[in-house]
């Protein structure tokens, strides 16, 4: 373990977490599914266990500072093709969870330190996703809330809480094993 809060990444750090962004990514095109129902919130829950499971794991191998942020760009250079709000959402979430992680535990040797990485990044994207509405879609935002504050939006709000930690959780009880059985190694 070292004292030093940044540390260089390998060429083999960045690939994998492209590779396990892309995977993510792959795992959660359900989302296409749920595209165009608008009910705010829907789309951070059907994704939020594959983010948070696949991020975990990324983190438990690239145990550093900056792997987040990595993680989110990867991602979001994919998506800015598909929805620039999820760019949007992807890149600030990224760096705003990556300084929290970064204050609170200076790093992610921890794995209090992971699993909060890991389950705060999709819920992270819920308040700038709103942002973004009001910013710069107007439109989209008056079809999320041409009816006020749906209610539907509280429970997958919720929801997204609840299976995001559940997803962190799992990817990390899996680390463990996969890194127990030399599979995943640091």
């Amino acid at each position: 373990m070292t004292n030093k809060i940044f540390e260089k990444f390998k060429v083999k750090d960045i690939v994998f977490l492209a590779i396990i962004s892309a995977v993510a990514l792959c795992t959660a095109a359900v989302m296409a599914v749920v595209s165009h129902i608008y009910i705010f919130g829907l789309a951070q829950l059907v994704t939020a266990f594959q983010f948070s499971f696949f991020l975990a794991i990324a983190l438990m191998k690239v145990k550093k500072t900056g792997s987040l942020f990595l993680f989110s760009l990867f991602t979001g250079l994919f998506e800015l093709f598909m929805a620039p709000v999820m760019f949007f959402s992807s890149i600030c979430a990224g760096l705003f969870v990556e300084a929290l992680i970064i204050l609170i535990f200076r790093g992610y040797e921890k794995e209090r330190a992971i699993f909060l990485g890991s389950f705060l990044f999709i819920p992270a994207t819920l308040p700038l996703n709103l942002l973004f509405y009001k910013l710069f879609f107007s439109e989209y935002f008056n079809l999320f809330f041409s009816q006020g504050f749906n209610w539907l939006s509280i429970i997958f709000i919720t929801g997204t809480f609840i299976v995001s930690a559940l997803g962190a959780l799992l990817g990390i009880k899996i680390s463990r094993e996969l890194i127990k059985a030399g599979v995943l190694k640091r």
